[in-house]
């Protein structure tokens, strides 16, 4: 066993070391995308869809492989497999980043490419050697569905979304995740000074967990795009092997039609999600939310699982995947303790109240964390998902706006939210599932503003386990499956984006933008707090439906991250951020005010009034999730086109 786990390290290193240009020739292609298709550019068929997916698939491999082999080292007879990669999926997203920036620190030579591979390798060595001084588990016999589930399902996303993946713009949020994965490569710390500006209120200890994902990726393919974007793939692969758990048959053994439709739930899910959850009124970025959405699950489906064993110590590290990625984990996992307890006889007061407390001692320390870090003077305040934006969003509410029933219906093939109505075939964790997520849906169901598809990812996956659990379809699974095919099919239609290529404008805005005022090396604080600024002056942020129709949104934080990529020889610029002292040339004219001594200033006023007035920009959102503006960044009460109510007032607050 242990030459066998040699050659496969040995394996996927060498595979990963010889890519690790996979994404710097990907960049390139952008410059070929135009008069192409969709799914083809310069580099080739093969290039593309056979030798990235091949080097992405042994990226994720080897950069989980460290926590699996500790944690198969140090296995004992109460594992299985779902206990094992929930234990070393947790112990690589968390130890390995971490691990690379203290001996960047400590040897002070960069821990990218060929350095990181080798300590990647390295750090498996300790899990060998208990692998072969102890006695193992058999952890894998009787696991070839979920294993050959778990390598497909990541290829078949991959090459399935692949211009997503490769060469689509960074949107806002998408950039955000790329800066965020930059200054913990070369700061050490995933978190931003207060001097950052606007960006540095995310992340922080309680959202957190998708930057140590992505600072991995782009560790071993550099600073680009598609980087952060394939911290996707182990993700939603362990997140399908767990979920696989909970769906066996009696005998404890994986049935190959529910990997099929379980794995193609989850295929149709990553693909509502590429296209369409975003703040960005033209398209969504997988780089967030969608990266981290894996996470949220893998750290609640972990929870509950050790929660109903017993085992809270690995309930507590297993949860951190939840309570530090978003608030969406502390619902659920809040929202199940409920359900857990209304639905347990005699009432399960001891358990139920210890495993609270765990929960809530994790938010404690990640909140002493961030208090200690910003009264250090290591991160700045940050109060995005503090209690009074909470209570803020949860002021003005509505309950007639229907069409988010399908942000929670369509996702994962109508039939799985569906199954949450058959009471009487549900078992007694069914229909914890499912009072959990009733729970779930109806808090971001009421909220006025600011809810978007994402929010009801967590509660379009996790009917999925219900489904498979249902009486009727452990006894028939094979028409269980057909019927399952016919909804995924039907969600998909209706899901289906209005178009397939990748949105490239923000990308090409950028390239047209040349930053001349000096700046230490990418990514500086005090250029990343001023150039977007200045971007956004040029381009002001758009609020209304009214406001898009007459104006280009151009998303001030992704247009000064491509900004400062490289262009393509062949890009002109037609906008410069300079010293508001430098003399302008002839035709020439600035744009806003200055920001600490800089300015934009437009070559061209006419090319200026023409990008700025682009209304025709292509959209691949699908109308079915699609959120105006105004439901989005609104505000107060009103009556049109539907009612919303202020809380605040009702109840004689206000």
């Amino acid at each position: 066993m242990i030459l066998r786990l040699f050659l496969l390290l040995v394996g996927l290193a060498g595979i990963v070391l010889a890519g690790q240009d996979v994404a710097a020739t990907l960049a390139a292609d952008v410059a070929h995308l135009d008069g192409t298709s969709t799914y083809f550019a310069a580099s080739g068929v093969l290039f593309s869809y056979l030798w990235v997916p091949l080097v992405a698939l042994a990226a994720s491999a080897l950069f989980v492989a460290p926590g699996l082999l500790l944690a198969l080292g140090t296995a004992t007879s109460e594992d299985h497999f779902e206990h094992w990669l929930l234990k070393g999926f947790t112990l690589s997203l968390f130890g390995v980043p971490a691990l690379a920036a203290v001996v960047q620190a400590i040897s002070g030579d960069p821990m990218t490419g060929t350095a990181f591979i080798l300590l990647l390798v390295l750090l498996c060595l300790p899990g060998i050697g208990l692998i072969a001084s102890l006695p193992v588990p058999e952890i894998l016999q009787g696991r070839g569905w979920d294993v050959a589930g778990m390598i497909v399902l990541p290829l078949a996303v991959l090459i399935f979304l692949a211009p997503k993946f490769y060469w689509e713009s960074l949107n806002d949020d998408g950039a955000h995740s790329f800066l965020n994965a930059m200054l913990f490569m070369t700061r050490g710390l995933p978190f931003w000074p207060p001097d950052a500006g606007g960006i540095g209120g995310y992340p922080t200890p309680k959202m957190m967990s998708e930057t140590f994902l992505q600072t991995g990726f782009m560790r071993l393919f550099g600073p680009y795009e598609v980087s952060i974007r394939l911290a996707y793939l182990p993700g939603i692969s362990v997140l399908f092997g767990v979920m696989l758990s909970f769906v066996r048959k009696a005998d404890g053994q994986t049935d190959p039609r529910t990997v099929l439709g379980l794995g193609g739930a989850l295929l149709l899910f990553s693909f509502v999600m590429a296209f369409n959850p975003s703040y960005n009124p033209y398209f969504a970025d997988i780089a967030l939310p969608m990266a981290r959405e894996p996470m949220i699950l893998l750290g609640v489906l972990g929870y509950i699982l050790f929660f109903n064993e017993q085992r809270f110590g690995w309930m507590a590290f297993v949860s951190t995947l939840a309570l530090l990625t978003a608030p969406n984990g502390t619902l659920l996992i809040g929202f199940f303790l409920v359900s857990y307890f209304l639905l347990t006889r005699p009432l399960p007061f001891r358990k139920v109240f210890v495993a609270g407390l765990i929960a809530l001692g994790v938010l404690v320390l990640a909140s002493l964390a961030e208090m200690m870090l910003t009264r250090s003077g290591l991160m700045g305040v940050a109060d995005e998902f503090g209690a009074d934006s909470i209570l803020r969003r949860l002021r003005f509410v509505t309950v007639f706006d229907t069409g988010r029933f399908l942000f929670w219906l369509l996702p994962c093939g109508i039939l799985p939210g569906l199954a949450l109505l058959a009471w009487p075939w549900q078992d007694k964790l069914s229909r914890m599932l499912t009072l959990t997520v009733i729970a779930y849906v109806l808090f971001f169901y009421v909220q006025a503003y600011r809810i978007l598809p994402h929010h009801f990812a967590p509660a379009a996956v996790i009917p999925l386990i219900v489904f498979w659990r249902l009486r009727p379809v452990q006894v028939a699974p094979a028409p269980a499956l057909a019927c399952a095919l016919a909804g995924l099919a039907l969600s998909a239609w209706i899901s289906w984006p209005n178009t397939l290529r990748p949105f490239t404008q923000t990308r090409d805005l950028g390239h047209r933008i040349s930053i001349e005022a000096d700046a230490a090396p990418f990514p500086d604080l005090n250029e990343i707090r001023v150039a977007p600024e200045l971007i956004a002056q040029g381009f002001p942020p758009v609020w209304t439906q009214a406001e898009l129709e007459n104006r280009y949104m151009a998303g001030q934080l992704s247009v000064y991250v491509h900004a400062r990529m490289s262009a393509p020889d062949t890009a002109i610029p037609d906008y410069f951020i300079r010293a508001a002292t430098a003399p302008l040339a002839e035709g020439e004219a600035v744009v806003g005010e200055a920001v600490e001594g800089q300015v934009l200033v437009v070559r061209n006023q006419g090319a200026y009034e023409e990008d700025l007035g682009n209304t025709e920009v292509p959209v691949s959102i699908a109308d079915a999730y699609r959120v105006p503006l105004d439901s989005i960044f609104g505000q107060g009460t009103r009556e049109t086109p539907y009612p919303v109510w202020d809380i605040a007032k009702i109840v004689g607050l206000r």
